[in-house]
């Protein structure tokens, strides 16, 4: 995989602090890592994809990036807790961690199993919830405040067919956020979601579309153009960062105005 254009950025430094990224070796997550790691941030970035990790580690040491990788499965707790353990035991204090780990399929309401739709919900929403559970344990812990930022999606908000499973799982990650943001505020702890939509040339999105349907997404979009990974990493850069130290409680929409289509 090619670098993202993310050599520069307008984003105060990052250095002093450690962020943790689920779903972290591609897509928004990878676009993320690379972003804050240029930023000053040491990084700690977990996937199932143990290719994707390898291929993360590789250019990070080719670039010289703060970034270390580690086999991750948000469905599961234990690897979880170790996950933030691990970030936790970095030289630099836990100071951001972002829920980017997800998945997508598409399947009818009517065919769908009961463990479809858990598997769905549990990968989206239970393994955000767990990810955040733990990070904001560490940050309370060492009174440095922090920022946690949920990737969520447009489809949490409208809705989509054959999607119920990952729409439901993305609508509650928005009320995960601002409860959390009402209950950790008092700790200096900012929680904020950031929903992509529109289309995001990401391998999530060429794992569920055809080459027509991205077309005439992107022939609908009001910018004339796919969204690219980095213009979500970018909003989640500023969340974690001191430009975005009065937001807390909020979804950003990321998606170049797909919501008025």
């Amino acid at each position: 995989m090619s670098s993202l254009n993310l050599s520069r950025t307008a984003l105060p430094s990052l250095s002093g602090g450690t962020i943790a990224i689920t779903g972290g070796a591609s897509g928004i997550g990878r676009a993320t890592a690379e972003l804050t790691a240029r930023a000053g941030a040491h990084v700690l970035a977990g996937d199932t994809n143990d290719a994707a990790l390898a291929a993360l580690a590789g250019f990070a040491q080719t670039e010289d990036l703060a970034i270390d990788c580690m086999p991750l499965d948000v469905s599961e707790p234990d690897s979880v807790a170790e996950f933030v353990k691990t970030a936790a035991g970095a030289a630099e204090p836990l100071t951001g961690v972002v829920c980017s780990a997800g998945i997508a399929p598409d399947v009818p309401t009517q065919d769908m199993t009961l463990e479809q739709w858990n598997h769905v919900l549990t990968v989206n929403l239970t393994g955000a919830f767990l990810t955040a559970q733990h990070a904001i344990r560490v940050m309370a812990g060492h009174r440095r405040g922090g920022s946690v930022v949920t990737v969520g999606s447009a489809v949490g908000t409208t809705g989509r067919a054959a999607l119920a499973h990952y729409a439901a799982s993305k609508g509650g990650l928005v009320a995960l956020t601002r409860s959390l943001a009402l209950e950790f505020g008092p700790d200096n702890i900012r929680v904020n979601c950031v929903s992509p939509g529109g289309g995001v040339n990401s391998p999530l999105m060429w794992s569920r579309m055809t080459p027509e349907q991205v077309a005439d997404r992107t022939a609908r979009s009001p910018l004339r153009r796919l969204g690219q990974p980095e213009d979500v990493a970018r909003c989640i850069g500023f969340l974690l960062s001191d430009l975005g130290s009065w937001i807390t409680g909020q979804n950003l929409n990321v998606n170049g105005g797909s919501l008025m289509w």
